[in-house]
């Protein structure tokens, strides 16, 4: 997973240069007052007067970091609140404060401040079912056993993942009494997956895994879900990344068109892939396409979807870890300067100078980055201005509506 392994909401410092202190800024301005934790800050606002308080605190923090370019006027989403494909539950009776009697016997599920506006009203009845069913005696053994419950899907499709410390028989068969009671639901849940780990880790899926081997079972259903986009059909794996607003998909992608738009038509490479939503969105629009990513799981459901989608472009998915110094061994050959486009994806950490400055040496025509944080935005320009790249667009989209954060599309090119 790359954005989706998020860590719980903790108590973390504001800086006076961080987009959310702009945000903060610009509500206090209107004498509001925002929750001090969680995510879903905003998510009790009127959405116009979130989207102000969004594109006056960008400007402001565009201009306290001195970034180039200016902002264009906040892309909305479409599904401002309810949006959210994938959402998570952490089980309290493994933790460590229940075990310590410093958390009711009752309790179950975290509280998620208010993310519940921001998810699927169908994702709090699966959250609700399985509470009931952990609140009884004989499911006692299974919710110490859980890490987290995890929904991901669409707005139309749910698929449900139990994170477990552990399993034996035992567990397993409570385990399918609960997934049996989650099938009678209203809700079309269409897959159920076990995943372990030991670790107890903060994340709800590991962040570090071993590349060959993925701890994840199939307890039924499909082992991929359905994402429709227009005409457009995708089927993601469970595991792989998938942007959290299935609603705003359908702006993104028009965005990244326009901007590619022209007569290049040569090779795109697509970092950071996921499942190939751009490769395969895009593949009408290249003679050759480059996509990588670590997941293999994700590597291998964008070839199996190659037959769906039309268009000229040879596409080839290729499974590696973008990591410093790393690219060079496995990117084809550059072509000539200008005839390439790079569209990099990147988890919140960003992408690194070194990944950068190895897609600058082969001087492609545009480079199209995202950003799921906004912090990550100065110290990238930077990077990117030192290796001769400069910021001729900025898009910002409101894929996390109801939060602090903004995805952003920028688009590069050389002097």
């Amino acid at each position: 997973m790359k954005k989706e392994a998020l860590r719980l909401p903790a108590t973390t410092t504001i800086t006076t240069s961080s987009f959310e202190h702009f945000v903060r800024r610009e509500a206090s301005r209107k004498r509001i007052q925002l929750p001090r934790l969680g995510p879903a800050v905003l998510a009790h606002l009127d959405y116009g007067l979130e989207t102000e308080i969004k594109n006056n605190a960008l400007r402001g923090f565009w201009k306290h970091h001195q970034l180039p370019a200016r902002p264009e006027q906040l892309v909305v989403s479409p599904r401002p609140r309810h949006y959210r494909t994938t959402s998570k539950r952490r089980c309290l009776p493994g933790s460590e404060a229940f075990r310590k009697r410093k958390i009711a016997a009752e309790a179950i599920f975290a509280a998620s401040d208010e993310s519940s506006l921001l998810e699927p009203g169908e994702h709090a009845a699966i959250y609700a079912a399985v509470e009931r069913l952990l609140t009884r005696k004989e499911f006692a053994p299974l919710a110490r056993a859980l890490n987290f419950v995890v929904i991901r899907g669409t707005y139309d499709e749910f698929m449900v993942i139990f994170n477990l410390q552990a399993l034996d028989r035992g567990l397993h068969r409570l385990l399918l009494r609960v997934v049996a009671n989650l099938r009678a639901l209203e809700a079309n849940i269409v897959s159920a997956f076990l995943f372990l780990d030991p670790s107890r880790s903060p994340y709800y899926l590991e962040n570090e895994r071993p590349r060959a081997s993925f701890p994840i079972k199939k307890i039924f259903g499909p082992e991929r879900f359905r994402l429709r986009l227009g005409e457009s059909v995708f089927s993601v794996p469970p595991t792989s990344f998938s942007q959290v607003n299935e609603s705003i998909l359908p702006l993104l992608l028009d965005h990244v068109r326009f901007m590619t738009a022209g007569e290049n038509g040569g090779r795109l490479l697509d970092l950071y892939c996921g499942y190939g939503l751009f490769s395969l969105s895009l593949r009408d629009r290249y003679r050759e396409i480059f996509a990588v990513d670590a997941a293999e799981a994700s590597i291998r459901a964008g070839s199996d979807m190659l037959p769906r989608f039309p268009g000229g472009a040879r596409i080839r998915f290729h499974n590696a870890a973008i990591l410093r110094n790393s690219l060079e061994r496995f990117l084809p050959p550059p072509l000539p300067p200008g005839d390439e486009d790079v569209i990099l994806d990147p988890p919140r950490s960003g992408a690194g100078e070194a990944v950068i400055a190895t897609i600058a040496r082969r001087r492609p025509g545009r480079a199209l980055h995202l950003f799921c944080a906004a912090d990550e935005m100065p110290v990238a320009f930077g990077n990117w201005r030192r290796h001769g790249y400069f910021v001729r667009r900025v898009v910002p989209l409101d894929m996390f509506a109801g939060t602090s954060q903004l995805e952003t599309l920028v688009l590069l090119t050389r002097a």
